[in-house]
């Protein structure tokens, strides 16, 4: 018997996120997820409700993965979902190659773009102007949507407990994801913001809300949140600098002083010691009873 599609939750921060999403869209009601497709793309489309979906399908010999599909049963319009969790970060090469790849699916292709950024970014807008079927839309709108649907949509059964368990999961992460847009992204750049958001919420998975404190010489993510916290992420000279305290040094890590410290300076440098990093941190808690 298959695993029902909720509990299939992908470790990656980003793609759990775009899972939930995606899980509203095939397990809803023909009504809920009608009407979360059209709050994702601005309009209705035709038969949105019986719209085929797919999770992370790779697009033939492009090379390019979704992140979400929904294709139209009679091939009219496919919608592709493109999902970060990266404040203020340039997605036009992702977008384009999502876009090329979809073009031969469909007569009509939309992309739709979720982002943390309140307002649309502008390499979006740009490919938007540039004659691309794209939509931009924030984690924070989605969330909204998610928490207002039962009221305004009569939700019930299903709906109501998909719905429910989406708002749980979601609520807690997105106030998360904005208290890190001021005091910890713009502290790295760029290409380090998917690796330090991801690093956060695997964190804060363990341990909710690792506290995040910011002095004059760095921005830091203190884990665990109670107590003296023996792992930080400290963000300063636009590098995660990985401190465990007490820690012996693992391949990437330099020990001094009873501190081992990885300097992540590429998404690759953190990536390498991830989960060496993730057990670390577990075994900074206390056990499970």
């Amino acid at each position: 018997m298959p695993v029902p599609r909720l509990f299939e939750v992908p470790p990656d921060p980003r793609e759990a996120w775009i899972h939930l999403v995606a899980t509203i869209l095939s397990s809803g009601s023909d009504a809920t997820s009608a009407a979360l497709l059209s709050d994702l793309v601005g309009e209705d489309l035709p038969d949105a409700a019986s719209a085929h979906v797919s999770e992370f399908r790779p697009l033939k010999d492009t090379g390019v993965v979704a992140d979400t599909t929904l294709r139209a049963t009679d091939g009219s319009w496919t919608v592709g979902l493109y999902a970060s969790l990266s404040f203020d970060v340039d997605h036009t090469e992702a977008i384009t190659r999502l876009n090329s790849a979809l073009a031969p699916t469909a007569d009509r292709c939309i992309v739709v773009a979720i982002t943390p950024d309140r307002r649309t970014p502008d390499s979006i807008t740009a490919l938007s102007d540039g004659g691309m079927g794209i939509r931009h839309r924030s984690w924070q709108r989605v969330r909204d949507w998610i928490e207002e649907r039962p009221e305004r949509g009569k939700a019930e059964g299903t709906d109501l407990m998909v719905l429910r368990e989406a708002d749980y999961y979601l609520k807690g992460r997105v106030a998360d994801l904005y208290r890190l847009e001021e005091a910890a992204m713009p502290a790295v750049g760029p290409e380090l913001r998917p690796t330090l958001a991801a690093a956060y919420f695997e964190l804060s998975a363990l341990a909710p809300s690792p506290r995040i404190e910011t002095t004059e010489e760095e921005t830091a993510i203190l884990f665990p949140r109670t107590g003296d916290p023996t792992m930080v992420i400290a963000l300063r000279d636009g590098a995660m600098h990985v401190r465990l305290h007490g820690g012996e040094a693992a391949p990437g890590f330099v020990t001094e002083g009873g501190i081992a410290t990885l300097v992540a300076k590429s998404d690759m440098d953190y990536l390498a010691a991830r989960s060496w990093i993730k057990g670390q941190a577990r075994g900074l808690l206390p056990p499970r009873r």
